[in-house]
Protein backbone atom coordinates (compact mmCIF):
# COMPACT_ATOMS: atom_id res chain seq x y z
CA UNK A 1 0.00 0.00 0.00
CA UNK A 2 1.43 3.34 -1.01
CA UNK A 3 1.62 6.01 1.69
CA UNK A 4 1.81 9.49 0.25
CA UNK A 5 3.43 12.50 1.85
CA UNK A 6 0.07 14.20 2.23
CA UNK A 7 -1.24 11.24 4.20
CA UNK A 8 1.79 11.32 6.47
CA UNK A 9 1.40 15.05 7.06
CA UNK A 10 -2.30 14.61 7.89
CA UNK A 11 -1.51 11.89 10.46
CA UNK A 12 1.20 14.01 12.06
CA UNK A 13 -1.06 17.08 12.24
CA UNK A 14 -3.90 15.01 13.71
CA UNK A 15 -1.55 13.67 16.38
CA UNK A 16 -0.30 17.16 17.24
CA UNK A 17 -3.82 18.61 17.40
CA UNK A 18 -5.01 15.76 19.61
CA UNK A 19 -2.11 16.28 22.03
CA UNK A 20 -2.64 20.06 22.07
CA UNK A 21 -6.37 19.59 22.65
CA UNK A 22 -5.73 17.37 25.66
CA UNK A 23 -3.25 19.88 27.07
CA UNK A 24 -5.70 22.73 26.54
CA UNK A 25 -8.43 20.79 28.36
CA UNK A 26 -6.09 20.08 31.27
CA UNK A 27 -4.99 23.72 31.44
CA UNK A 28 -8.66 24.83 31.53
CA UNK A 29 -9.32 22.43 34.40
CA UNK A 30 -6.22 23.73 36.12
CA UNK A 31 -7.44 27.33 35.84
CA UNK A 32 -10.90 26.45 37.26
CA UNK A 33 -9.79 23.56 39.52
CA UNK A 34 -12.85 21.67 38.28
CA UNK A 35 -12.88 18.17 36.87
CA UNK A 36 -16.00 18.98 34.83
CA UNK A 37 -15.77 21.96 32.49
CA UNK A 38 -18.55 20.88 30.13
CA UNK A 39 -21.45 18.42 30.47
CA UNK A 40 -19.85 15.86 28.15
CA UNK A 41 -16.92 15.39 30.58
CA UNK A 42 -19.14 13.35 32.93
CA UNK A 43 -22.90 13.52 32.18
CA UNK A 44 -24.06 11.54 35.25
CA UNK A 45 -21.92 13.53 37.68
CA UNK A 46 -23.04 16.75 36.01
CA UNK A 47 -26.73 15.88 36.47
CA UNK A 48 -26.20 15.07 40.14
CA UNK A 49 -24.18 18.27 40.67
CA UNK A 50 -26.97 20.37 39.12
CA UNK A 51 -29.51 18.66 41.38
CA UNK A 52 -27.38 19.46 44.42
CA UNK A 53 -27.08 23.09 43.31
CA UNK A 54 -30.86 23.35 43.01
CA UNK A 55 -31.33 21.87 46.47
CA UNK A 56 -28.82 24.27 48.02
CA UNK A 57 -30.57 27.26 46.40
CA UNK A 58 -33.91 26.06 47.78
CA UNK A 59 -32.37 25.65 51.21
CA UNK A 60 -31.03 29.21 51.09
CA UNK A 61 -34.56 30.48 50.47
CA UNK A 62 -35.88 28.28 53.27
CA UNK A 63 -33.29 29.79 55.61
CA UNK A 64 -34.39 33.29 54.59
CA UNK A 65 -37.99 32.28 55.26
CA UNK A 66 -37.07 30.87 58.66
CA UNK A 67 -35.20 34.06 59.56
CA UNK A 68 -38.27 36.11 58.67
CA UNK A 69 -40.50 33.74 60.64
CA UNK A 70 -38.21 33.94 63.67
CA UNK A 71 -38.27 37.73 63.51
CA UNK A 72 -42.09 37.75 63.59
CA UNK A 73 -42.35 35.06 66.26
CA UNK A 74 -39.78 36.73 68.52
CA UNK A 75 -41.63 40.05 68.23
CA UNK A 76 -44.91 38.28 69.01
CA UNK A 77 -43.40 36.47 71.98
CA UNK A 78 -42.00 39.71 73.44
CA UNK A 79 -45.40 41.36 72.99
CA UNK A 80 -47.10 38.50 74.84
CA UNK A 81 -44.51 38.75 77.60
CA UNK A 82 -45.24 42.47 77.98
CA UNK A 83 -48.98 41.81 78.07
CA UNK A 84 -48.55 39.21 80.82
CA UNK A 85 -46.54 41.69 82.88
CA UNK A 86 -49.19 44.40 82.42
CA UNK A 87 -52.03 42.07 83.38
CA UNK A 88 -50.14 40.83 86.42
CA UNK A 89 -49.64 44.42 87.54
CA UNK A 90 -53.33 45.11 86.95
CA UNK A 91 -54.25 42.03 88.96
CA UNK A 92 -52.03 43.16 91.83
CA UNK A 93 -53.79 46.54 91.78
CA UNK A 94 -57.19 44.83 91.71
CA UNK A 95 -56.27 42.60 94.67
CA UNK A 96 -55.01 45.54 96.69
CA UNK A 97 -57.85 47.93 95.82
CA UNK A 98 -60.63 45.37 96.31
CA UNK A 99 -59.97 45.62 100.01
CA UNK A 100 -61.93 48.11 102.14
CA UNK A 101 -58.65 49.53 103.47
CA UNK A 102 -58.49 52.09 100.64
CA UNK A 103 -60.82 55.01 100.26
CA UNK A 104 -62.29 56.56 97.12
CA UNK A 105 -59.55 59.18 96.67
CA UNK A 106 -56.79 56.58 96.61
CA UNK A 107 -58.71 54.45 94.12
CA UNK A 108 -59.22 57.41 91.80
CA UNK A 109 -55.51 58.14 91.78
CA UNK A 110 -54.74 54.50 91.01
CA UNK A 111 -57.27 54.59 88.14
CA UNK A 112 -54.89 56.83 86.19
CA UNK A 113 -52.20 54.13 86.34
CA UNK A 114 -54.70 51.60 84.99
CA UNK A 115 -55.54 53.90 82.07
CA UNK A 116 -51.83 54.13 81.26
CA UNK A 117 -51.68 50.33 81.26
CA UNK A 118 -54.58 50.30 78.83
CA UNK A 119 -52.67 52.69 76.56
CA UNK A 120 -49.63 50.38 76.72
CA UNK A 121 -51.81 47.45 75.67
CA UNK A 122 -53.17 49.51 72.75
CA UNK A 123 -49.60 50.29 71.64
CA UNK A 124 -48.75 46.59 71.72
CA UNK A 125 -51.94 45.69 69.84
CA UNK A 126 -51.03 48.06 67.00
CA UNK A 127 -47.35 47.12 66.92
CA UNK A 128 -45.70 47.09 63.51
CA UNK A 129 -42.67 45.46 61.94
CA UNK A 130 -41.73 47.77 59.11
CA UNK A 131 -45.06 48.72 57.54
CA UNK A 132 -46.83 45.50 58.56
CA UNK A 133 -49.04 45.26 61.66
CA UNK A 134 -48.17 42.27 63.82
CA UNK A 135 -51.68 41.33 65.01
CA UNK A 136 -53.82 42.17 61.97
CA UNK A 137 -54.09 38.68 60.47
CA UNK A 138 -54.16 38.90 56.68
CA UNK A 139 -54.99 42.62 56.94
CA UNK A 140 -51.43 43.41 57.91
CA UNK A 141 -51.41 46.83 56.23
CA UNK A 142 -54.45 48.09 58.17
CA UNK A 143 -54.37 49.16 61.81
CA UNK A 144 -56.03 46.23 63.62
CA UNK A 145 -57.44 48.03 66.69
CA UNK A 146 -59.28 51.31 66.98
CA UNK A 147 -58.94 53.59 70.00
CA UNK A 148 -62.04 52.09 71.62
CA UNK A 149 -60.63 48.57 71.34
CA UNK A 150 -62.63 47.39 68.30
CA UNK A 151 -60.83 44.77 66.21
CA UNK A 152 -60.73 45.62 62.49
CA UNK A 153 -58.42 42.80 61.37
CA UNK A 154 -59.31 39.21 60.53
CA UNK A 155 -58.47 35.76 61.87
CA UNK A 156 -56.12 34.90 59.00
CA UNK A 157 -53.03 32.88 59.78
CA UNK A 158 -49.91 33.48 57.68
CA UNK A 159 -47.99 30.27 56.95
CA UNK A 160 -44.44 30.20 55.63
CA UNK A 161 -42.52 27.30 54.13
CA UNK A 162 -39.33 26.80 56.13
CA UNK A 163 -38.47 23.41 54.65
CA UNK A 164 -39.61 21.27 51.76
CA UNK A 165 -43.43 20.97 52.20
CA UNK A 166 -43.19 22.09 55.85
CA UNK A 167 -45.21 25.22 56.64
CA UNK A 168 -45.38 26.98 60.00
CA UNK A 169 -47.66 29.81 61.21
CA UNK A 170 -45.72 33.00 61.84
CA UNK A 171 -48.39 35.23 63.37
CA UNK A 172 -51.19 35.42 65.92
CA UNK A 173 -54.27 37.44 65.08
CA UNK A 174 -55.46 40.14 67.43
CA UNK A 175 -58.70 38.35 68.25
CA UNK A 176 -57.06 35.33 69.83
CA UNK A 177 -54.54 37.47 71.71
CA UNK A 178 -56.63 40.37 73.02
CA UNK A 179 -60.22 39.06 72.77
CA UNK A 180 -62.04 35.90 73.74
CA UNK A 181 -65.38 34.68 72.41
CA UNK A 182 -66.95 34.18 75.84
CA UNK A 183 -69.28 36.98 76.83
CA UNK A 184 -69.25 38.55 80.23
CA UNK A 185 -71.99 37.69 82.72
CA UNK A 186 -72.50 39.96 85.70
CA UNK A 187 -71.46 38.17 88.91
CA UNK A 188 -74.24 39.82 90.90
CA UNK A 189 -77.49 41.52 90.03
CA UNK A 190 -78.30 44.58 92.08
CA UNK A 191 -81.84 45.99 92.51
CA UNK A 192 -81.29 48.93 90.14
CA UNK A 193 -80.20 46.66 87.28
CA UNK A 194 -83.09 44.29 88.01
CA UNK A 195 -85.59 47.16 87.89
CA UNK A 196 -84.19 48.39 84.55
CA UNK A 197 -84.34 44.92 83.05
CA UNK A 198 -87.92 44.47 84.24
CA UNK A 199 -88.90 47.76 82.62
CA UNK A 200 -87.25 46.71 79.36
CA UNK A 201 -89.10 43.39 79.30
CA UNK A 202 -92.47 44.86 80.40
CA UNK A 203 -92.53 48.58 79.58
CA UNK A 204 -96.33 48.91 80.23
CA UNK A 205 -96.14 47.54 83.75
CA UNK A 206 -95.52 50.82 85.59
CA UNK A 207 -96.69 53.70 83.40
CA UNK A 208 -98.10 55.65 86.34
CA UNK A 209 -94.82 55.36 88.23
CA UNK A 210 -92.91 56.62 85.20
CA UNK A 211 -95.32 59.51 84.81
CA UNK A 212 -94.98 60.34 88.46
CA UNK A 213 -91.19 60.27 88.31
CA UNK A 214 -91.17 62.55 85.27
CA UNK A 215 -93.33 65.21 86.90
CA UNK A 216 -92.35 64.75 90.52
CA UNK A 217 -89.65 66.89 92.14
CA UNK A 218 -88.79 63.88 94.29
CA UNK A 219 -86.17 62.80 91.74
CA UNK A 220 -83.16 63.73 93.79
CA UNK A 221 -79.49 64.09 93.05
CA UNK A 222 -78.99 60.75 94.74
CA UNK A 223 -81.19 59.10 92.07
CA UNK A 224 -79.17 60.73 89.32
CA UNK A 225 -75.96 59.52 90.97
CA UNK A 226 -77.29 55.97 91.12
CA UNK A 227 -78.29 56.20 87.46
CA UNK A 228 -74.83 57.45 86.56
CA UNK A 229 -73.25 54.63 88.53
CA UNK A 230 -75.50 52.11 86.84
CA UNK A 231 -74.57 53.51 83.45
CA UNK A 232 -70.89 53.09 84.29
CA UNK A 233 -71.43 49.55 85.47
CA UNK A 234 -73.52 48.71 82.41
CA UNK A 235 -70.75 50.07 80.17
CA UNK A 236 -68.96 46.74 80.12
CA UNK A 237 -72.04 44.55 79.67
CA UNK A 238 -72.14 45.66 76.02
CA UNK A 239 -68.56 44.56 75.46
CA UNK A 240 -66.59 41.38 75.70
CA UNK A 241 -65.28 41.17 79.26
CA UNK A 242 -62.60 38.74 78.16
CA UNK A 243 -61.11 41.52 76.06
CA UNK A 244 -57.97 42.84 77.71
CA UNK A 245 -59.04 46.39 76.87
CA UNK A 246 -62.45 46.03 78.50
CA UNK A 247 -60.93 44.38 81.58
CA UNK A 248 -58.61 47.30 82.15
CA UNK A 249 -61.40 49.76 81.39
CA UNK A 250 -63.64 47.95 83.89
CA UNK A 251 -60.92 48.13 86.50
CA UNK A 252 -60.56 51.84 85.86
CA UNK A 253 -64.35 52.32 86.12
CA UNK A 254 -64.43 50.31 89.33
CA UNK A 255 -61.67 52.45 90.83
CA UNK A 256 -63.29 55.69 89.71
CA UNK A 257 -66.70 54.72 91.12
CA UNK A 258 -65.25 53.10 94.27
CA UNK A 259 -66.94 49.81 93.32
CA UNK A 260 -65.05 47.09 95.18
CA UNK A 261 -67.44 44.37 93.98
CA UNK A 262 -66.67 45.17 90.34
CA UNK A 263 -62.95 45.17 91.11
CA UNK A 264 -63.16 41.76 92.77
CA UNK A 265 -65.15 40.35 89.86
CA UNK A 266 -62.24 41.13 87.52
CA UNK A 267 -59.70 38.96 89.34
CA UNK A 268 -60.90 35.78 87.64
CA UNK A 269 -60.97 37.56 84.28
CA UNK A 270 -57.37 38.63 84.67
CA UNK A 271 -56.40 35.05 85.54
CA UNK A 272 -58.17 33.76 82.42
CA UNK A 273 -56.42 36.31 80.20
CA UNK A 274 -53.01 35.56 81.67
CA UNK A 275 -53.63 31.83 81.23
CA UNK A 276 -54.62 32.41 77.59
CA UNK A 277 -51.50 34.47 76.93
CA UNK A 278 -49.27 31.86 78.55
CA UNK A 279 -50.85 29.19 76.34
CA UNK A 280 -50.14 31.35 73.28
CA UNK A 281 -46.54 31.87 74.42
CA UNK A 282 -46.19 28.10 74.71
CA UNK A 283 -47.53 27.76 71.16
CA UNK A 284 -45.02 30.33 69.90
CA UNK A 285 -42.22 28.51 71.74
CA UNK A 286 -43.09 25.17 70.12
CA UNK A 287 -43.15 26.76 66.66
CA UNK A 288 -39.82 28.46 67.33
CA UNK A 289 -38.26 25.16 68.41
CA UNK A 290 -39.49 23.42 65.27
CA UNK A 291 -38.02 26.20 63.12
CA UNK A 292 -34.68 25.96 64.93
CA UNK A 293 -34.62 22.21 64.39
CA UNK A 294 -35.45 22.67 60.71
CA UNK A 295 -32.70 25.28 60.30
CA UNK A 296 -30.13 22.94 61.86
CA UNK A 297 -31.26 20.17 59.51
CA UNK A 298 -31.00 22.43 56.46
CA UNK A 299 -27.52 23.62 57.43
CA UNK A 300 -26.42 20.02 57.84
CA UNK A 301 -27.89 19.18 54.42
CA UNK A 302 -26.00 22.08 52.86
CA UNK A 303 -22.72 20.81 54.31
CA UNK A 304 -23.36 17.29 53.00
CA UNK A 305 -24.37 18.65 49.59
CA UNK A 306 -21.21 20.77 49.41
CA UNK A 307 -19.05 17.76 50.21
CA UNK A 308 -20.78 15.59 47.63
CA UNK A 309 -20.59 18.31 44.96
CA UNK A 310 -16.90 18.83 45.68
CA UNK A 311 -16.33 15.11 45.22
CA UNK A 312 -18.16 15.17 41.87
CA UNK A 313 -16.92 18.44 40.37
CA UNK A 314 -13.68 19.54 42.00
CA UNK A 315 -10.42 18.30 40.52
CA UNK A 316 -7.62 16.53 42.34
CA UNK A 317 -4.96 19.25 42.20
CA UNK A 318 -1.95 16.96 42.54
CA UNK A 319 -3.20 14.57 39.90
CA UNK A 320 -4.28 17.42 37.60
CA UNK A 321 -0.94 19.20 37.55
CA UNK A 322 0.84 15.90 37.15
CA UNK A 323 -1.26 15.24 34.06
CA UNK A 324 -0.48 18.73 32.73
CA UNK A 325 3.26 18.17 33.14
CA UNK A 326 3.06 14.78 31.44
CA UNK A 327 1.00 16.16 28.57
CA UNK A 328 3.50 18.97 28.01
CA UNK A 329 6.27 16.40 27.76
CA UNK A 330 4.22 14.40 25.25
CA UNK A 331 3.64 17.50 23.15
CA UNK A 332 7.32 18.43 23.15
CA UNK A 333 8.29 14.89 22.16
CA UNK A 334 5.72 14.93 19.37
CA UNK A 335 7.11 18.21 18.04
CA UNK A 336 10.65 16.87 18.07
CA UNK A 337 9.75 13.58 16.35
CA UNK A 338 7.72 15.23 13.63
CA UNK A 339 9.91 18.26 13.06
CA UNK A 340 11.91 16.59 10.29
CA UNK A 341 8.80 15.36 8.52
CA UNK A 342 6.83 18.59 8.58
CA UNK A 343 9.68 20.87 7.46
CA UNK A 344 10.77 18.85 4.41
CA UNK A 345 10.86 20.47 0.95
CA UNK A 346 11.69 19.39 -2.60
CA UNK A 347 15.44 19.71 -2.11
CA UNK A 348 15.26 17.25 0.82
CA UNK A 349 13.77 14.64 -1.47
CA UNK A 350 16.34 15.30 -4.30
CA UNK A 351 19.18 14.67 -1.91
Amino acid sequence: MRVSENSTNAVVKHSLNKTKRKLEDLQLKGSTLKSITKPSDNPLANIEALSLDSRVKDNKQFLRNSNFAMMNLNATEKSLESLVEILNRAKEIAIAQSSDLYDQDIRKSVANDVLQMRNQVMAIANKRIGNRYLFGGFKSLTQPFTEDGQYKGDTGQVNLEVSKDFFVPINLNGKEVFISSQKYQAPTKDPIREMIENQETNPQATPELENQQEHSPAKSAQDRGLASLEKSRNFETQKDQNSIFSQLESLSVGLETNDSALIRSLLEKFDDSVSRLITLRTKIGSITNSIETTRNTIESENIDAAERRSYLVDADIAELFSDITRQKSILETTYQSTQGMLNQNLMDFLR
